[in-house]
């Protein structure tokens, strides 16, 4: 049975509901949400993930946390490099994705200059 319905979400009252009555339906329902928005969600890259850490821990990190942000950066870099790679593949792997609408495509100097 599925609770969390994107067109329907339930109210603040109808979730402190759920949580008194049924803590295990309470927690299926933010299992379901999350699952739905993480769809929508970019992974963050090294540069982005070391400056949150170090911006919630006021600056100063340890050589562990920095390792643990640098490792989860690179996570997100894998990713986000294999969605480009996933959409270069859609456009053929040509490198100059050549559009029909594009006309007289300057590929050499001496054409910049008319």
């Amino acid at each position: 049975m599925q609770l969390f319905n994107p067109e329907n979400e339930l109210t603040q009252t109808q979730l402190d509901e759920l949580a008194k009555e049924n803590f295990d339906s309470f927690l299926q329902y933010l299992d379901e949400k999350a699952a739905y928005l993480k769809q929508f969600t970019k992974p963050l890259g090294q540069y982005h993930t070391k400056n949150f850490a170090s911006l919630s821990k006021g600056g100063e990190l340890t050589d562990k946390e920095l390792k643990r942000a640098k490792e989860i950066g690179k996570e997100g870099d894998d990713e986000i490099a294999r969605r480009i790679a996933e959409a270069a593949e859609k456009l053929g792997n040509d490198p100059k994705y050549r559009d029909e609408g594009i006309k007289n495509l300057k590929t050499n100097r001496k054409q910049w200059f008319d």
